[in-house]
């Protein structure tokens, strides 16, 4: 056997294994550890006659790493190893290590929960933390804790937050490799150099390899965010090295099998792979002495806003950082061009998939499992309550979960054709319908990477089906590869669709007018209309929008279905579509269609005018004047119009507009005595004090007649009434006999308004609220315009009283001006009357 660094541990690992239910191991990259871990136990005892289930995060390192390990022990792929990925198998009666992805052991467990034919189940590259590899783990330890007390568990990775993780597994022992095969140097972009963005990733990352083939030997190995820029940097190497023999090969996972060989196996020249994420871990490329990071990756995020998912692009982790240096030193020393500064702050870890990701599977998965809380469970990570919830509603809308959000038939159903509920829902309910193949193909179309080479202008999914239906393939615009990959996708669909509901035979014929009914049986919150005639902005059924672009193919259709958008906050750009109709809508989605009666207030004419509108969730599909108005229910529309509007629709005398002030005063002060006459509370409390009034209200003349200070007085008992009067009375009596109006409308600065002439003798200002706060006195000449705001009468009458009187005497002639201000007497009246 090779001699590794986890050799050293190997020894380690069988003994704890031997005494321990649960392992974690971890070790650097290139120890050997994804291929001679599991081979090294094909002899322990208590493997007996059961295998080792690992599970690896990628199709490729599945199928490479048991391929290896064949290898090793001298065995062709399928006889002591074998794998199992979707749509790909190869093992047998014989295989006793199964590399397979994580939804393949989900399946493994929900048909078999006691995992009967397996010893031990281990978890490599634990630190990718899809949503499966997180589901996987919290049943197989419930299946150890309550089933299978026998069944081991060992979780590896190169960097991992191992305390973490033993912690989770009560306190599960920890080997570590120290070990490393090779040194990888490590150099960073210098200081001068800008960090690449999408824009100058291609060039920068030209430049870097241009130097490393005249710098360094071996093959190079570059990690780039995408397949765009895959193909992008491609085109500029093949340019570059036109006469040099050096092949350039992409690497990702929409490859075929031999593209994707053709990379990782030897080769007699010198290779550049351009890779995403699939190299990162378990994958070791015999000739690659080098590695270029771009320091970038394209991750999948979910807006559960809008229910889209949507790629991102991310700066890599610092776990990530480690693991893509490692691949430069796998068979030997080597280097690693990181193109960042060295100074750049990198989060420790991604954030995990089961945080950022649609939930609605999982929730399916662990509804079938018998699971009604997370907590039931053992996880790293659980998702948030309110985003959980969200997507059981969908489930249960989608007629997979119950009322009490339990599994149902259908359910059961969808989960087994593994595919996303949405798609599940489309093809059980378009095999009712007797389009099952049909429902079948658009939803491998839309799994898959697009089979059209350029699709800027061509968003629609009816030409795609087409070419796909009639194997039409073009090469000049069509993904060869892609599109079979698609057709076997459909046939794994379909089979699995025969295998729990009777089906109809295909038909021979294509019904193309269906085809836009079954998607939007899949995406009902995607239906699109088209916001006005020759304009490419859409509304959504889903309350938002979206863009489509100018010369697409689709343009100037009225309604659309858009499964695949690039998820924005407000609109999104449409990527592929597909025309629907109207009479479509309405005869297939009626359930979804509902008539609403709408009210707006004509300021000019003062009416109310009243519209007829039909709504497909939240799109408005159209509106009309209505005509009935018998039917109406005017009490509902016009609370609707008032919580629209605001309470300025109502007449709001002195009296009402006061008794709000001065009970809102009180409430103020005495922290809620009475009734909440705010705007905010009136508005919120409509149907409980303003409905009861509206009985043969249906014109605006008999609404402005309503009279709001009887009715809010009514919500005022007789008692408080009484109180009110006493704390915050409406008026205030002064020395010359007058009740003079309080202004609450500043609750903090209650004031009165009034004639100098009358409060003459007067040496302190009025208090209210049992004697608590003062008026403010706004003092005004005889001709009602103010002279002094004051608060202290008695400094006003000393100090500016003398310079008013003197120079207002001579205007106001009739009127009293007396020298002394203290012993006057008070009067309304000029100096003819008094």
């Amino acid at each position: 056997m090779k001699s590794l660094p986890i050799n050293e541990v190997l020894e380690d690992i069988k003994s704890s294994l031997g005494t321990n239910s649960t392992l974690i191991l971890q070790a650097p990259p290139g120890t050997g550890k994804s291929t001679l871990v599991p081979i090294s136990l094909l002899s322990e005892s208590w493997l007996g006659e059961k295998m080792i289930i690992m599970l690896e995060p990628r199709r490729v390192a599945a199928r490479m790493v048991a391929t290896q390990m064949a290898k090793l022990l001298g065995e062709d792929v399928g006889d002591s190893v074998g794998y199992q990925v979707k749509m790909d198998s190869c093992y047998s009666k014989k295989t006793k290590i199964l590399v397979v992805t994580e939804a393949i052991l989900v399946r493994m467990l929900q048909a078999d929960q006691t995992l009967s034919k397996v010893a031990l189940v281990i978890f490599d590259e634990f630190h990718e933390r899809s949503i499966n590899s997180d589901l996987s783990l919290a049943l197989s330890l419930q299946v150890q804790e309550l089933l299978r007390d026998d069944l081991k568990i060992l979780i590896m990775s190169a960097t991992l937050n191992s305390q973490e993780i033993s912690k989770l597994l009560e306190s599960a022992p920890v080997i570590t490799s120290q070990g490393k095969a090779y040194e990888v140097e490590v150099n960073y972009l210098n200081i001068n150099t800008k960090q690449p963005d999408s824009r100058s990733i291609n060039t920068l990352v030209l430049s870097a390899i241009l130097n490393s083939i005249k710098d360094d030997e071996g093959d190079i190995l570059v990690f780039l965010p995408g397949v765009k820029e895959i193909k992008n940097l491609q085109n500029s190497l093949h340019v570059a090295l036109k006469n040099k023999d050096i092949s350039v090969l992409p690497l990702y996972s929409a490859l075929g099998k031999k593209e994707q060989d053709r990379a990782l196996q030897n080769s007699t020249c010198r290779k550049i792979i351009l890779s995403t994420n699939i190299a990162q871990t378990s994958l070791t490329i015999e000739g690659v002495r080098v590695v270029i990071d771009t320091g970038l990756e394209k991750l999948s995020r979910y807006n559960h806003s809008n229910a889209m998912d949507h790629l991102e692009m991310s700066f890599i982790s610092k776990e990530s950082a480690i693991q893509r240096s490692g691949r430069a030193g796998r068979v030997s020393n080597g280097k690693c061009y990181r193109l960042w500064h060295e100074g750049k702050v990198v989060l420790e870890s991604t954030k995990p998939e089961i945080l950022r990701s649609d939930l609605s599977s999982l929730l399916l998965d662990l509804a079938l499992w018998g699971v009604d809380d997370f907590n039931e469970l053992k996880w790293l990570d659980i998702p948030n309550e309110k985003l959980i919830q969200e997507s059981r509603v969908v489930l249960k809308e989608l007629q997979m979960l119950d009322d009490s959000y339990k599994i149902t038939l259908f359910g059961r159903q969808a989960l087994s054709l593994g595919v996303h509920p949405r798609f599940s829902y489309m093809i059980l309910k378009a095999n009712d319908m007797g389009y099952a193949y049909e429902a079948s193909l658009l939803a491998a179309l839309l799994s898959e990477k697009d089979i059209f080479k350029d699709s800027r202008t061509d968003s629609s999914i009816l030409s795609r089906f087409i070419h796909l239906y009639e194997k039409d393939f073009d090469e000049n615009y069509i993904h060869v590869h892609r599109a079979r990959e698609v057709l076997k996708q459909t046939d794994f669909f379909y089979s699995k669709l025969k295998k729990i509901k009777k089906v109809d035979k295909k038909s021979s014929v294509l019904n193309k007018d269906i085809l836009a009914v079954l998607l939007l049986l899949a995406y009902p919150d995607r239906l699109a209309m088209q916001r006005a005639k020759n304009e490419n902005r859409y509304k959504l059924s889903n309350g938002k929008g979206a863009i489509l672009h100018l010369e697409d193919s689709m343009f100037n259709e009225e309604f659309l279905v858009v499964p695949n958008l690039n998820a924005n906050e407000s609109d999104s750009f449409i990527n592929l579509s597909m025309s629907i109709s109207m009479q479509q809508i309405e005869k297939y989605f009626s359930d979804f269609i509902k008539q609403e009666e709408s009210i707006n207030y004509n300021k000019q004419n003062k009416k109310f005018d009243i519209r007829d509108n039909s709504y497909f969730l939240q799109l408005q599909l159209y509106s009309s004047v209505s005509n009935q108005s018998s039917k109406h229910n005017y009490k509902k529309l016009i609370l609707e119009l008032i919580k629209k509007e605001g309470l300025g629709l109502l007449t709001w005398s002195r009296k009402a507009t006061s008794l709000m002030a001065r009970v809102n005063f009180v409430n103020r002060h005495l922290e809620l005595m009475f009734e909440d006459l705010s705007d905010e509370r009136l508005l919120e409390s409509l149907e409980s004090w303003l409905e009861p009034y509206l009985d043969g209200v249906t014109t605006v003349k008999e609404l402005e007649s309503l009279d709001m200070y009887a009715i809010l007085l009514a919500l005022i008992s007789w008692e408080n009434q009484q109180r009110l009067e006493a704390l915050a009375p409406l008026h205030v009596r002064v020395p010359s006999g007058s009740n003079i109006y309080i202004d609450y409308s500043d609750p903090n600065k209650p004031s009165v308004s009034v004639k100098i002439q009358e409060v003459f003798g007067l040496l302190e200002v009025p208090k209210i609220l049992n004697s608590t706060i003062a008026l403010q006195i706004h003092l005004l000449s005889p001709g009602m315009r103010p002279i002094q705001i004051t608060y202290d009468l008695k400094s006003f009458w000393q100090n500016s009283y003398v310079e008013v009187a003197k120079e207002l005497r001579g205007k106001y002639k009739r009127h009293y001006w007396p020298e002394n201000p203290y012993e006057a007497v008070a009067t309304t009246k000029t100096k003819k009357y008094m």
